[in-house]
């Protein structure tokens, strides 16, 4: 679990810098998504897929929670930091986030 509130540093070329008190968790590999509120979510793909199975058990008879999935899996993009701990934030994400 990641706690706190962190302020993107990105370079030019659109590559976050993560914490460095993240990056070891995270060196495997992250998905990164669209959040509530023009925020990115960032979680450890291990935990992404937790997520992924508990979402998919939940009905989908409410619109609500389609919307939300929809929202949460189409935003979603695999990363893996480079060795200065960096990812690259697609466009698409930096745009919904105001980056």
């Amino acid at each position: 679990m990641f706690l706190g509130t962190h302020e993107p540093r990105l370079d030019d070329k659109g590559r976050l810098i993560l914490p460095a008190k993240f990056r070891e968790e995270l060196s495997s590999g992250l998905v990164i998504t669209k959040g509530q509120e023009r925020c990115l979510y960032v979680f450890p793909s291990a935990e992404f897929l937790v997520i992924t199975e508990t979402l998919k058990q939940a009905p989908v008879t409410a619109k609500s929670a389609r919307d939300y999935m929809r929202v949460m899996f189409a935003g979603a993009h695999d990363e893996i930091p480079d060795r200065q701990g960096r990812v690259t934030i697609p466009q698409g994400l930096r745009t919904y986030a105001g980056l």
